[in-house]
């Protein structure tokens, strides 16, 4: 009998390719979502970096130009902030999607796994099913060769 071959290994090996790139694109996804995480507390010390050194400013005594460039900065550090949370939203959403992609493609690859198992039973019990028969027809040929012998 000939070796084992699954006839449908080429989509196998396609949807295993799919389901890998999909998992390498979530994982960029969420690397990107920390990247935007990081920024968003990077922005957030650096507002209270800018309250520390206007409150030093003020007890050292300061100039009004000074203290007006304070809101100015505060205020376009929460504006970046703002579309910092936007952009993480996003992602969030685009990580949802690729999670839900994710879990199709698996279900796909589970099911011509399912498919290759089963076609594999099928061809060891074929197998040994020849494999059975030859034995029987070889215990048969002994047999005959015996009594004839006798």
């Amino acid at each position: 009998m000939k070796k084992y071959a699954f006839r449908l290994e080429a989509v196998l090996k396609l949807r295993k390719l799919k389901e890998e790139n999909c998992r390498m694109e979530l994982g960029q996804l969420i690397l990107y979502l920390n990247k935007i995480e990081d920024q968003i507390s990077h922005e957030k010390s650096e507002i209270n970096k800018y309250y520390e050194i206007q409150e030093g400013a003020l007890k050292n005594g300061a100039k009004g130009s000074q203290i007006n460039a304070f809101p100015m900065l505060i205020g376009a550090k929460d504006q970046n902030i703002n579309l910092l949370e936007r952009d993480k939203k996003k992602q969030e959403e685009l990580i949802a999607d690729k999670k839900m992609e994710l879990a199709q493609l698996r279900g796909d690859l589970k099911v011509m796994d399912n498919l290759k198992e089963k076609d594999f039973q099928e061809y060891r019990k074929a197998l040994n099913k020849e494999i059975d028969q030859k034995v029987e027809e070889q215990t048969q040929t002994w047999l005959q060769f015996k009594d004839k012998k006798v």
